[in-house]
């Protein structure tokens, strides 16, 4: 007798083996599609944060003393960390002096220009960070702020996640970087 087609044994045996492989391939695939997407997030947050990190400690390296208190609130101080940071910055730009301030808010980091040297003219906030990012925390700290003595440091703390929750666990990155003055506030 020959054998001339396939069992209906043999049938369900081949089914359920691609069956089996089908699901294998697209877990496989799931999971890949899952690390790009976790990757891609991490890329994100690092540049993100080491571009807002490297734009704050850079106007911070040129900031200067408030030697009238009108940007920072008190005479003869660098800076002013009520809610956020407040100094007197270089402006390319203009050529000169302008008082500026990073702060928090709704999980953005943004940044305030003023006209002049004083904290009565700031403008409208400025976002430097974007919304594929959330800022959970963004921390100050200012040591040796005081007259005739040292360079007074800034360490800057940054606390950040990814704003897509696709995956879970949500990538994060915690980031701090100290740093100060280039111009001496040295009496002649």
């Amino acid at each position: 007798m020959e054998n001339k087609g396939l069992t209906l044994v043999e049938l369900l045996i081949s089914v359920s083996i691609f069956g089996i492989l089908a699901v294998v391939l697209i877990g496989i695939f799931v999971a890949a599609i899952n690390a790009q997407a976790s990757v891609l997030q991490n890329q994100e947050i690092i540049g993100q944060a080491g571009y807002v990190l490297e734009y704050m400690d850079r106007s911070i390296r040129m900031s200067l003393r408030d030697t009238a208190g009108d940007c920072v609130g008190t005479i003869d101080k660098n800076y002013s960390t009520t809610s956020g940071i407040t100094f007197l910055a270089f402006d390319a730009v203009a050529g000169d002096y302008r008082c500026k301030r990073f702060y928090l808010e709704s999980n953005k980091i943004k940044e305030q220009k003023s006209t002049d040297e004083t904290a009565a003219n700031f403008g409208t906030g400025v976002e430097l960070t974007s919304s594929k990012v959330k800022v959970n925390s963004l921390i100050f700290n200012v040591l040796g702020d005081v007259m005739d003595t040292a360079q007074p440091q800034v360490t800057i703390l940054i606390n950040m996640e990814s704003a897509n929750r696709r995956l879970i666990p949500l990538p994060g990155i915690i980031l701090q970087t100290t740093t100060s003055q280039r111009n001496l506030n040295i009496s002649e």
